[in-house]
C-alpha cells in the first residue's frame, strides 16, 4: 500500500463541515430529586459511577451523592444501546467496573451488553448510589458568594408531556456525560420523504416493536420478508448485520471505508482459570494497566501480555494513544510515521488474508480489505460478520468513501441506482463528546465565577485543563474535560485513574477544614498551564492521524484541516496525553501517592 494510495483514499472521504453533516439527537425522559446534594454528578453511566464510587471509597457518604441522568437507570450508553449482538469487545475482565470490589465473575471473555448493564448496576447497588433519572440538568452556574453551584434541572414522569423545573444546590459538580452519549445522524437529501413512508431507528434505540423480539431473545422475527439497509460500517454494525442476516429477506450493507475486523475468539470464563485471572488482590488494576502497556506500544517492564487478543497484538494503535516507549518531535513526524507503519504492517496484513480467508467472493473480499493505519479508525472484532458477506441475501454498497447520495420514497440511491428497502438502521455512531465543551457534553449552560461561560472558556487561546479534570475559573468543578488525559480503548481504566484522582483532591482539601467550612477547590493558573504545556510538548505523537480518513477520531475530517499556527498550537495543547495512557497513570498515582495538592487552590469558608 504506497503513501499516495492511502492520501488520496483519505482526501476523497474529507468533508469540510466535519461533524456538521449529521443532525442531532437528543432525548430527555425525567423523574425526581430529593435534596440538595453535596456532590451531583451529570451522568449515571460509567463515568459518574465511578466518580461516585472512589468518593464513597475515600469516606464520602452515598448519602450526600446524586447521580442524574436523563436515562431511565444507571448504565450510560449501556442503558440506551440494547441492539441484537451488543457486546464489548474489550475483554471484560478489563472492562467491566468494580468487579473486584463486587466479587463478581463474568460469564464470558467479551461481555455482552445486558451483563454489562447489569454490572453497573451490581455496582451501583454495592456503594449504595443514588440516581435521580429522566431528569436533565439544564444549567449549572457557580454562586461566588455562597460558594455553591446552583443547579437548574427539568423532570418529567413520562407518561404526560407536562414536565416541572427543579434548582438544588450543590457544593461539587461533576461533568460525567460519557463520550457516547448523542446518537450521530447522516443529513442527506430525501430523509423527510423516506421517512414518510419508511420505517428507521438508530441503534442505540433500537424499535423492537419492529423487529421483533428482545435484548435477551434477539428472535427479530418481523423482519422476515423486510429488505434492511445498515448505514455504518463501524463496530456496531459489525455487530449488528450477522443479526439482521439471519432474518431480514435482504440486507443492504453500506460501507463508506472498511473497517478492519479481527477474529474475536470469544470463550466462556471457567471457574478455575477465573482464579488465575483474580486471584490476587489489586488483579484488575494490574490486569487493565498489562492491557494498555500492549495497546500503546509501553511494554517495557510490563511482563508478558496476560491478555493476548487483537488488541494487544497490534502495537501501532498507538498511533492514536501515545506511547511511554516512543517519543515524537515535529522535525521527526516522517520518521515516526514510517516507523508506526513498519510495525503496523504485520498485523494489517493479517487482517487483510484474513478477510480473503473469511469472504467467498473476491471482488466483494477485495472492497472489505482495509488500507489506512491500524490507529486510524476503531478496529473491530467478531466471528460472523465478514462470513455473512457469503450468505445470498446480503449486499455490500461500497460508496467508495463518499456515501449514499440521497434517500428515496422507496428506498436509498447510490449513484443513480435506487435500492428498495422497508427499513434503515443507522449504525452510525456517536457525537464524541470528548472533544466538545463540558457544556455540551451536558446540553446545558455551566457558567463559573463571575459569569465565565465555559463555552467561551473552551474557544480561548490562553484556557488550559489540569490533570484533563480541573480548570481554572470553574470551582468545584471536576470530571473527565476531553484534554490532556490519558486515552485508551478500554475506556474504564482510564475512568478509574480520574477517578481515584478527583477523590484524593476533595478528600486532601477537606482534611484541610474544620468542621461546617466550605471548601473551594479549583485548578490553579498556574497548575493548568504547566499541565497544558506538557501535554503539547507531545502532541507531536499524534501527527499520523493526519493522514487518516474522516471518522470520530478526527472530528469527522474536521480536526484534519486545521491550517495556521496558532491553531495548530491550541490544538497540540489540547490533545490527549501523547506519552500514552500507562505514563498518564502512573504520574497520576504518583501525585496521589506523595499526598499533596500541588497546582490546585484550596480555600476555606465560614
Amino acid at each position: 500500500m504506497t503513501q499516495s494510495h492511502v492520501s488520496a483514499e483519505r482526501d476523497k472521504r474529507l468533508k469540510k463541515d466535519g461533524l456538521a453533516q449529521y443532525a442531532n439527537f437528543r432525548e430527555q425522559e425525567l423523574r425526581n430529586l430529593a435534596k440538595d446534594p453535596w456532590f451531583l454528578i451529570t451522568g449515571a453511566g460509567l463515568n459518574g459511577l465511578h466518580y461516585a464510587g472512589r468518593l464513597i471509597e475515600a469516606g464520602f457518604s452515598s448519602k450526600d451523592i446524586v447521580l442524574v441522568d436523563v436515562a431511565g437507570r444507571f448504565g450510560g450508553t449501556w442503558y440506551w444501546n440494547r441492539y441484537p449482538g451488543l457486546m464489548c469487545d474489550v475483554e471484560g475482565y478489563c472492562y467491566l467496573p468494580f468487579l473486584e470490589e463486587t466479587g463478581y465473575m463474568p460469564k464470558h471473555k467479551y461481555s455482552y451488553g445486558a451483563e454489562i448493564r447489569n454490572q453497573i448496576e451490581r455496582a451501583a447497588s454495592h456503594y449504595g448510589m443514588s440516581g435521580q433519572f429522566c431528569t436533565k440538568v439544564d444549567s449549572q452556574v457557580w454562586d461566588d458568594d455562597l460558594k455553591h453551584w446552583t443547579v437548574r434541572m427539568t423532570r418529567t414522569t413520562g407518561k404526560t408531556p407536562e414536565s416541572e423545573s427543579l434548582t438544588v444546590y450543590a457544593d461539587f459538580v461533576f461533568v460525567a456525560a460519557g463520550f457516547l452519549a448523542f446518537p450521530k445522524i447522516p443529513k442527506l437529501p430525501g430523509w423527510k420523504v423516506f421517512s414518510e413512508h419508511k420505517h428507521a431507528f438508530h441503534t442505540s434505540r433500537w424499535d423492537y416493536n419492529y423487529t421483533g423480539g428482545s435484548q435477551s431473545k434477539p428472535d427479530l422475527t418481523n423482519l422476515k420478508g423486510k429488505r434492511v439497509a445498515v448505514v455504518g460500517i463501524g463496530a456496531t454494525a459489525v455487530q449488528v448485520v450477522p443479526e439482521l442476516a439471519e432474518w431480514a429477506a435482504h440486507v443492504y450493507v453500506i460501507q463508506r471505508t472498511p473497517t478492519y475486523v479481527g477474529p474475536r475468539n470469544q470463550k466462556s470464563t471457567v471457574e478455575k482459570e477465573w482464579e488465575n485471572v483474580a486471584g490476587e488482590k489489586g488483579w484488575q488494576h494490574k490486569r487493565r494497566t498489562n492491557l494498555n502497556a500492549y495497546m500503546s506500544n509501553s511494554t517495557s517492564g510490563q511482563g508478558p501480555d496476560l491478555i493476548q487478543d487483537g488488541w494487544t497484538q497490534a502495537p501501532a494503535l498507538c498511533g492514536f494513544l501515545g506511547s511511554r516507549d516512543m517519543t515524537v518531535t515535529s522535525d521527526q513526524m516522517l520518521d515516526h510515521i514510517k516507523a508506526l507503519h513498519e510495525i503496523d504492517y504485520p498485523r494489517t496484513e493479517f487482517l487483510r488474508k484474513h478477510v480473503e480467508k473469511e469472504v467467498e467472493n473476491k471482488e466483494v473480499a477485495e472492497k472489505l480489505k482495509p488500507w489506512y493505519g491500524s490507529w486510524c479508525k476503531r478496529p473491530a472484532f467478531n466471528d460472523d460478520y465478514l462470513q455473512s458477506f457469503n450468505k445470498p441475501n446480503v449486499t455490500l454498497i461500497d460508496t467508495n468513501g463518499r456515501g449514499l447520495d440521497e434517500f428515496s420514497e422507496n428506498g436509498i440511491i447510490f449513484e443513480g441506482n435506487e435500492y428498495e428497502i422497508d427499513v434503515v438502521v443507522l449504525a452510525t455512531g456517536f457525537v464524541v463528546t470528548n472533544f466538545l465543551d463540558p457544556a455540551e457534553k451536558i446540553d446545558g449552560l455551566l457558567l463559573g465565577r463571575n459569569g465565565v461561560s465555559v463555552s467561551d472558556y473552551w474557544k480561548e487561546e490562553d484556557s488550559n485543563v489540569l490533570f484533563g479534570v480541573a480548570m481554572p475559573k470553574f470551582p468545584n468543578l471536576l470530571g473527565r474535560l476531553g484534554r490532556g488525559s490519558g486515552s485508551s480503548y478500554n475506556f474504564t481504566s482510564m475512568l478509574e485513574v480520574d477517578a481515584k484522582l478527583i477523590a484524593h483532591v476533595i478528600k486532601k482539601a477537606y482534611e484541610q477544614a474544620e468542621p461546617g467550612q466550605k471548601v473551594v477547590v479549583e485548578a490553579s493558573e498556574e497548575g493548568a498551564e504547566e499541565w497544558s504545556n506538557e501535554v503539547a510538548k507531545r502532541a507531536a505523537f499524534f501527527g499520523a492521524l493526519l493522514q487518516c480518513t474522516p471518522g470520530w477520531y478526527t472530528l469527522e475530517g474536521a480536526a484534519l484541516q486545521t491550517e495556521s499556527m496558532d491553531d495548530k498550537t491550541f490544538v497540540a495543547k489540547n490533545a490527549p496525553w501523547g506519552s500514552g495512557p500507562v505514563d498518564f497513570q502512573e504520574r497520576i498515582e504518583a501525585y496521589i501517592a506523595a499526598g499533596s495538592l500541588r497546582s490546585f487552590t484550596v480555600k476555606l469558608v465560614g
